[in-house]
C-alpha cells in the first residue's frame, strides 16, 4: 500500500509540473507587426559644394497597435526580429552621398556605410543581437522609442526620406 502511494504521489507531481509548463503557454500570444516610420530630411540651403551635417529623429511606439495598446500592462516579451531601412524620394545634387551616418534608438547607436542617396532600391539591414536585444529592452520597458538619424552630406541643397521599419514581436502573458 505504502509503494502504491508513493507512486501515485511522484505521477500526480510529475503530471503537475508539466502541465504548469503546458498551462503558462497556453496563456501566452504574440503579436508579430512591421512598426514603420519615415524621417524627412530636407536640407534647403546651398552650401556651395561644402558637406552639411543634418540629424532628424521620428518615434516609433507599439501601442500605435491597437492589441498591443489593449494588453500593456502584460507584455512579457519584446524581439525584434529584423531592423531595416530605405533611402526614398531622393531629390538633389547629382552624385550626393551621406557619410559619418548612425542611427539611433535611444542609447543604442548604430554606425552606418556610407550611402549613396540616390540609391533607391537597396534595403539595409542593420543591427547586432546584442543591439536589437537592447533596443527591444528599451521598448518593453517603454512600449516606445525614438530613432534618430544623423550624417554629413557631401551637397546641398538636398531632399530625401528615410523609412525605417522594425518587425517586432510581442510576447503577452495573460496570467
Amino acid at each position: 500500500m505504502k509503494i502504491a502511494s508513493k507512486i501515485s504521489l511522484l505521477l500526480l507531481t510529475v503530471i503537475t509540473t508539466f502541465s504548469c509548463g503546458e498551462l503558462d503557454e497556453l496563456t501566452e500570444f504574440d503579436i508579430t507587426q512591421d512598426f514603420d516610420t519615415t524621417i524627412n530630411v530636407d536640407i534647403t540651403d546651398d552650401s556651395e559644394g561644402q558637406p552639411q551635417s543634418w540629424s532628424q529623429s521620428s518615434t516609433i511606439n507599439l501601442a500605435d497597435n491597437e492589441q498591443v495598446q489593449a494588453n500593456l500592462d502584460l507584455v512579457q516579451d519584446v524581439n525584434i526580429n529584423s531592423l531595416t531601412f530605405k533611402i526614398i524620394n531622393f531629390v538633389g545634387v547629382e552624385n550626393t552621398m551621406a557619410t559619418e551616418v548612425s542611427l539611433s534608438f535611444g542609447e543604442t547607436v548604430i554606425s552606418l556605410e556610407d550611402l549613396d542617396l540616390q540609391d533607391n532600391t537597396t534595403i539595409y539591414s542593420l543591427g547586432t543581437s546584442s543591439e536589437l536585444n537592447t533596443i527591444a529592452n528599451d521598448l518593453k520597458d517603454t512600449s516606445e522609442i525614438t530613432a534618430t538619424i544623423n550624417g554629413t552630406v557631401t551637397s546641398t541643397p538636398v531632399k530625401f526620406d528615410v523609412v525605417i521599419t522594425l518587425d517586432v514581436t510581442t510576447t503577452f502573458d495573460i496570467i
